[in-house]
């Protein structure tokens, strides 16, 4: 079980099922959610505990009608130059496109991408 998930998809839907497949899996000892990726960068640059290290997983949906996941995420490093590097994130789609797989595996903070929806063997094989 890792510590600390953080779930950022405009759809709550998908949000809810990623989240019941966390508590169904035993996979995460607290979830944070968002649905706009304006509140996720709010809680990251005032209330999350920075003096525990970065999440253990960031779930980030690709293609959100704001702020998209490549948006936040350099948003994201400016609260904390310091995470840059660390590889915490997850990219989450119904389809992955070329352009944004090959940015994925250029970007030192993403770990992989997944297509939705999230299910018992991908969080088995991420404990």
């Amino acid at each position: 079980m890792v510590n600390r998930v953080i779930i950022i998809d405009d759809d709550p839907i998908s949000i809810l099922v990623t989240e019941t497949m966390m508590r169904r899996n035993d996979f995460a000892k607290q979830i944070n959610s968002f649905e706009k990726p304006k509140k996720a960068l709010e809680f990251f640059s005032t209330e999350y505990p920075w003096s525990q290290g970065v999440p253990d997983y960031i779930f980030l949906d690709v293609q959100m009608p704001d702020i998209d996941a490549w948006a936040f995420m350099s948003t994201y490093i400016d609260i904390d130059p310091r995470i840059k590097d660390k590889k915490h994130i997850i990219l989450l789609s119904a389809a992955f496109n070329q352009e944004d797989e090959a940015k994925a595996r250029m970007h030192p903070m993403v770990i992989e991408l997944i297509t939705k929806p999230v299910n018992g063997p991908i969080l088995e094989r991420l404990k």
